[in-house]
This record gives C-alpha cells, structure tokens and sequence, in this order.
C-alpha cells in the first residue's frame, strides 16, 4: 500500500481547513495534501508518486472544477495501472446519494467506498465526522502512520 499523505480534492476552501484541523489535532494520522479541482489532484498523486510518497488514500468530490470526481478516480486508475503501481484507497465523499452509477464507478475503480456528505450540517462537524471515517478506512486498510 501507498505509504504518503491523504489527497484530498474539494473545492470548498472553508471545508478543507476545517478538515486539516480536524486531522492536525490527530497526531497519528498522515499529513493531508489539498488541492481544489480534478486536474490539480491528479498533477499531485503524480508529483508524489515521483517524490517515493504516493498518496495512501484520496479523497474526491464528484463536483471539482476542470475534472470532476468521476473522471478523476477513473483518470487515477489508469495513472496507476501505467505506473504499474498499487491503488490508493479512494473515498469518494459528496453530498450525491449512491445511486446506480455511482455504485457501477465504485466497482469499476476497485478500492473506493463512498461516504455522502450530510450539508446540513455546520462545516465543523461534517469534517469531524470525515475525520472519524478517514481513521476507521486506513485502519481497516492497514495504514495509520
């Protein structure tokens, strides 16, 4: 498995540094990698894949900008298979209820759950409980720091 940081793509700035803080206050987690759009994610897991630290888990909205959710874990995939690399864990994490296409793009990426987001709830805590969801995952995977 991967051993980098957490990936994570959001596009919701104020929700990103909600979730950093939540993972800073737990110091046995991975360091979190933001950026804010599809693209951006991809440039990243590849600049960390050559650094030796390929991200152990990413996080995708299905709504980013320039590339959305959808098309980056599929895009993801294929960069893995390219450079013959395990997968990364992938959580696809928005407010969009898994329907049958979003379950058909779970089994095809492999490795991927999804987990909506509850948007009525304050910023905050739907980071907290992404927090929670992010420690249960890699501890089921084998990968808390």
């Amino acid at each position: 498995m991967p051993n980098g940081p957490i990936l994570f793509a959001h596009a919701d700035r104020a929700f990103t540094e909600a979730l950093s803080a939540a993972l800073r206050e737990q110091p046995a987690m991975p360091p979190l990698v933001s950026v804010a759009d599809g693209a951006a994610a991809l440039g990243e897991y590849l600049r960390a894949h050559r650094a030796g630290a390929a991200p152990r888990l990413v996080i995708a909205d299905l709504a980013l900008p320039r590339l959305d959710g959808r098309a980056t874990a599929l895009a993801l995939r294929a960069t893995e298979r390219g450079l013959a690399t395990p997968p990364a864990a992938l959580l696809l994490y928005t407010a969009e209820a898994a329907g049958d296409e979003l379950k058909a793009l779970l089994s095809r990426c492999g490795r991927a759950v999804h987990l909506q987001r509850p948007t009525a709830l304050p910023v905050a805590e739907q980071a907290r409980r992404l927090m929670i969801a992010i420690e249960k995952l890699l501890a089921q995977l084998g990968g808390r720091a």
